[in-house]
């Protein structure tokens, strides 16, 4: 059975507190382990890879060689080398990529900025861009 989502704005008939949003009886404000902020980061960027690499063989192969459009671009390599092989040659460099480097830095980056959220503290700008510089330098050093 699929969890079910309620909002609801009163109060609490226990406490007086006002009510949050659930899912089945898990608190919204409950954070979302490291791990698996990672795993869903890595995910998100292979989705994003699977749309737009077939993008990138194009305009890699419109620098490279001469088409007069990116539509000649794209027929002529799908004709060649097919799907698989032409458009989305390379792919899997493209996912190992997000699985290193696109997990770290935005699962490292998501915790860190829930953390100081969690904290009570107001995150300023300076804050933001330290905590996108680690999980970035991590990232690299890692992927």
């Amino acid at each position: 059975m699929a969890p079910t989502m309620r909002r609801t704005t009163g109060e609490n008939e226990n406490n007086n507190k006002p009510l949050d949003t659930t899912h089945e009886g898990v608190s919204s404000s409950s954070p979302i382990s490291l791990p698996t902020r990672m795993v869903l980061s890595a995910f998100a960027g292979m989705g994003a890879a699977t749309i737009c690499h077939p993008l990138d063989v194009v305009r890699v192969q419109m620098q490279t060689f001469h088409y007069s459009s990116t539509i000649q671009a794209t027929t002529s390599i799908y004709q060649k080398s097919g799907f698989t092989n032409g458009l989305y040659a390379g792919i899997s460099a493209a996912y190992l990529r997000q699985w290193l480097y696109g997990s770290c830095r935005m699962g490292i980056y998501s915790y860190l900025l829930e953390k100081q959220k969690l904290e009570g503290r107001d995150i300023s700008f300076v804050t933001k861009l330290g905590m996108g510089c680690i999980s970035g330098g991590i990232g690299s050093f890692v992927g």
